[in-house]
């Protein structure tokens, strides 16, 4: 059956990504990331008081007990500062899981799972940023950065540009990121948090089921490797325009796919890469774009003049990274910060998931044969490798 939604939607025709139905440009210049949350989930924007309870209830959510705070910084040490953070963020996920399970079979669990789990997910990004760093773990909560000094994006920016130090710029660069990477339709992560959540387990793992599928490489990694490439154009010989067009026209020839252009849904610029490099333009002409950004705003001017990449456009993945990248973010924490933006998405299509009963699972169709005896069963030839090549090979031998 095909699944009925109305959370977000990726017009294909009109190139537009929509939130509740708002285009995603009137979203962003109308809504901070806490709006956004609030208009993914109840399909309105909050009245000034709503949006004061939810800030106090994220505040209260987000001070957390001693034995959490020890168990999550005794999790995080276990691994090397050089361990792939997604590892890291799923076994903290895994062991919020066993302290606070949160499951989801009432209203008033369903409340509690929400706090907590946008509360806690932007700290413990935070302590995982600064453990990469190599930094000591400081949370909000040490700093005094709660009841009334609560804030949402800001605490998340204390503890990658240290707390006193977040400028406005990027306060709001910050914002506009996490509210373009809320959601984007039954993307294979949330699918992967719907499925899971449909078989009666619990908020945080039906989120350690959507971060593993967004940690694949075809799904969340994309902005990490657009940097790569960025990296390879920034370290070659030449000025930047022409370094720019021998990496791709050396892409073309070797029929090679260039990181951070093309996307499955749109045949043209995906609306939300639109967004951002007038972010990334605004901040070069300003003087305070960095190599990267230079590359990414040339880089896009020469492919527009292509005809090959008539319908292949920048996607968010092509910004993205730079953008992050410019507020501190190691290279190798983009897959992280895409899920702590995504998680209003997600726990919106977790908690509409749990409104029916039935477990989701894709119609699978048997091709195989029936009633045979062993001797009359034939290698297998679809596709799969062999479990015993090294046998195989001496036997012919």
């Amino acid at each position: 059956t095909t699944e009925l939604a109305s959370l977000s939607y990726l017009d294909a025709g009109a190139l537009e990504l929509y939130y509740r139905g708002i285009p995603i440009q009137l979203v962003v210049d109308n809504c901070d990331y806490l709006d956004t949350i609030i208009l993914l989930y109840e399909s309105h924007l909050p009245s000034q008081e709503e949006k004061q309870w939810f800030k106090e209830q994220l505040a209260k959510n987000s001070l957390l007990d001693q034995k959490i705070i020890k168990g999550l910084k005794s999790v995080i040490s276990s691994f090397s500062p050089h361990a792939n953070p997604v590892a890291i963020l799923s076994s903290g996920l895994s062991y919020l899981s066993g302290e606070c399970s949160l499951p989801l079979r009432n209203q008033g669990e369903q409340l509690e799972a929400i706090l907590k789990a946008l509360a806690i997910t932007p700290i413990l990004v935070g302590m995982i940023l600064q453990h990469v760093k190599q930094q000591p773990l400081v949370l909000p909560q040490d700093v005094g950065c709660y009841g009334q000094n609560y804030d949402y994006i800001n605490n998340l920016l204390g503890m990658i540009c240290g707390f006193g130090k977040v400028t406005d710029e990027q306060r709001s660069l910050m914002d506009t990121l996490m509210v373009l990477h809320a959601d984007a339709g039954l993307s294979p992560s949330t699918f992967a948090a719907k499925q899971n959540i449909s078989n009666g387990t619990g908020m945080w793992r039906s989120l350690i089921s959507a971060l593993n599928a967004l940690s694949g490489d075809k799904h969340g990694g994309a902005n990490f490797r657009v940097l790569q490439m960025f990296q390879e154009i920034a370290a070659a010989d030449g000025d930047l325009e022409d370094k720019i067009r021998n990496y791709i026209q050396q892409s073309l020839a070797q029929k090679q796919k260039i990181p951070g252009l093309g996307h499955i849904e749109f045949k043209g610029i995906d609306p939300r890469a639109r967004i951002l490099s007038k972010i990334c333009n605004q901040m070069v002409e300003e003087g305070k774009g960095d190599t990267f950004m230079h590359i990414a705003r040339e880089m896009h001017k020469q492919i527009d003049t292509i005809p090959y990449f008539d319908k292949i456009k920048p996607n968010v993945d092509f910004y993205s990274g730079v953008l992050w990248k410019n507020l501190g973010i190691p290279d190798q924490l983009m897959t992280v910060m895409f899920y702590c933006s995504r998680i209003a998405g997600y726990i919106a299509n977790i908690c509409l998931a749990t409104e029916k009963s039935t477990i989701v699972f894709p119609n699978q169709a048997y091709v195989g044969k029936t009633n045979l005896f062993f001797n009359d069963v034939e290698p297998s030839t679809s596709g799969v490798i062999p479990l015993f090549p090294a046998l195989k090979h001496s036997a012919v031998s």
